[in-house]
C-alpha cells in the first residue's frame, strides 16, 4: 500500500487491482467458493490503499479485464470472473453474460436484461461456470503466466483461504492464545443479560463455555421452555474475518446442537451477538445462512 491513496480510475483499476483481485479469485476457486463485490471492494480499499471506489460493482470492469487476460493465453480457461458475484443473490453480474453466452453457445445470455428477466436459467449457466472453474486445477500456473509472478494465497486477515485470521482473542479453539478482555466482557454480559438480548424470551437457564459433542464450544447458551439458543459472541475488536468465522461457527452450532437433542420438537437455533454493525455483504451472508443477528453495546449498561 503506498502513502497516498489510489484513485479509483480504470488506469489504476489496471494497474493495482486487477492482479490483486485475480488472485482473489484463484483463491476463491481453490475453495469452491465466491468473491462478493461489497467483500472485494472493501479489501481494495482497506488492503491496496485505494481510495472510496463508491459502487461496488466497478469492479466489473476488473473481473472483465482478468478473463481478456486469461483468454489471450489460455483460450480454453473456465470463467474465472464468474465467481465474483454479487451479495444479494450469489450469481454474477450482468457483465459475465457476454463470457458466459460465447462460452455455451448461447447468444441470449448476453442480452442486457436476461439476468433479471430469466434468473432461474442464469443461475443454471453461472453453475454450469462455476463447476468448470473448481474443477480446473491448473489455475496457480494461469494466474503466474498470466500476471508474471507466482501465486500465493493472501495471507491478510480476511483470506479466503485463511477465515479463522481475524484479530479478535476468543480462545476458540482452545489452545490459540487465550480469550482477550472485551470478548470475555462481552460473553459475560450477554450470559448474564438474556433479557437485553431477547426481551420476550423467558430464559430458565443461562450458561457460558458450553461444550458441545462434537469438540466446539459455545460463548453462551439460553435454555428456554421447549427452546435452546445457542450464542457466539463477537466484542468491538473484531474484524470481517473474525465476523465471518462467527457466522460459519453459528451454523455449524446450530446442526450439532439439533443433533444433540433427544426432543423431536425443540427449537433449536444459534445467533450472533457483536458490538457492531455489520457490512452489507456480511449481513447478507448471514441472512442466507438463517443466522439472525444481535446488536448489542455495553456502554449502556456499564
Amino acid at each position: 500500500m503506498t502513502g497516498q491513496l489510489i484513485k479509483p480510475t480504470n488506469e489504476n483499476f489496471d494497474k493495482h487491482a486487477e492482479p490483486v483481485l485475480a488472485k482473489w479469485l484463484v483463491e476463491a476457486a481453490m475453495n469452491r467458493a465466491d468473491l462478493i463485490y461489497g467483500e472485494a471492494m472493501l479489501r481494495l480499499e482497506r488492503q491496496v490503499g485505494f481510495s472510496s471506489i463508491g459502487r461496488a460493482t466497478r469492479l466489473g470492469y476488473c473481473a472483465g479485464q482478468i478473463m481478456h487476460n486469461i483468454h489471450a493465453k489460455f483460450p480454453d480457461a473456465p470463467l474465472l470472473n464468474t465467481l465474483l458475484v454479487l451479495q444479494n443473490d450469489h450469481m454474477p453480474s450482468t457483465g459475465a453474460g457476454g463470457f458466459m453466452a460465447t462460452h455455451f453457445g448461447k447468444p441470449k445470455l448476453a442480452r442486457e436484461k436476461f439476468r433479471d428477466d430469466k434468473p432461474d436459467v442464469w443461475r443454471k449457466y453461472f453453475e454450469a461456470a462455476a463447476e468448470e472453474v473448481y474443477a480446473f486445477s491448473d489455475w496457480p500456473e494461469v494466474y503466474r503466466k498470466v500476471y508474471g509472478k507466482p501465486y500465493k494465497p493472501d495471507a491478510s486477515d480476511m483470506s479466503a483461504s485463511n477465515p479463522t485470521g481475524g484479530t479478535e482473542k476468543d480462545g476458540i479453539p482452545r489452545g490459540r492464545g487465550g480469550e482477550g478482555p472485551n470478548h470475555k466482557a462481552l460473553r459475560l454480559w450477554v450470559q448474564a443479560n438474556p433479557t437485553a438480548v431477547f426481551p420476550k424470551l423467558m430464559v430458565t437457564r443461562s450458561e457460558t463455555e458450553v461444550d458441545l459433542l462434537s469438540g466446539d464450544r459455545v460463548d453462551v447458551v439460553y435454555y428456554a421452555a421447549e427452546r435452546t439458543i445457542g450464542l457466539e459472541v463477537k466484542s468491538k475488536d473484531s474484524n470481517e474475518a473474525d465476523i465471518t468465522r462467527g457466522i460459519y461457527q453459528c451454523v455449524k452450532y446450530r446442526a450439532v446442537m439439533r443433533a444433540m437433542d433427544p426432543r423431536d420438537d425443540a427449537h433449536i437455533t444459534a445467533i450472533l451477538v457483536t458490538e457492531q454493525k455489520l457490512p452489507g455483504y456480511l449481513n447478507e451472508l448471514a441472512k442466507r445462512l438463517e443466522v439472525p443477528h444481535k446488536l448489542v453495546s455495553l456502554k449502556k449498561d456499564t
